[in-house]
């Protein structure tokens, strides 16, 4: 294990009014992973997880570049503000493609893994 207090799907934080964090995210969500210390010794991150087909009519004819950026995008807009202000963390989407492409951000969090993986095993 690199990081600390790993959970995978860990529920977000009840909001107490609902003005306080405004967002698609309803009571009982839950997103795909959280964990302390991947980017900072004590830093938290809660990462949501998507994945899509290239293929699917949503996708359309555009690139396969926009493709991950929309997806990404929807997980910020419905996860982040409310991930940050209420549970004091950051929030990191992880969007793969079905065929076994990965966004970029997604990229940087398996580099990541890989290079704590690495200096634990030195």
């Amino acid at each position: 294990e690199v990081c600390h207090g790993v959970e995978t799907e860990p529920g977000l934080v009840p909001v107490a009014s609902s003005r306080a964090v405004s967002g698609g995210v309803g009571e009982g969500a839950r997103l795909g992973i959280s964990a302390r210390g991947l980017w900072g010794p004590f830093r938290g991150t809660v990462f949501g997880v998507g994945i899509f087909h290239p293929g699917a009519d949503s996708c359309g004819d555009r690139g396969i570049g926009s493709v991950y950026d929309q997806h990404g995008n929807v997980e910020r807009r419905e996860c982040e503000r409310r991930v940050i202000r209420v549970g004091g963390c950051g929030f990191a989407p992880l969007v793969y493609s079905a065929l076994g492409g990965v966004a970029p951000q997604a990229h940087a969090f398996h580099r990541r893994v890989a290079e704590l993986v690495a200096e634990r095993a030195d």
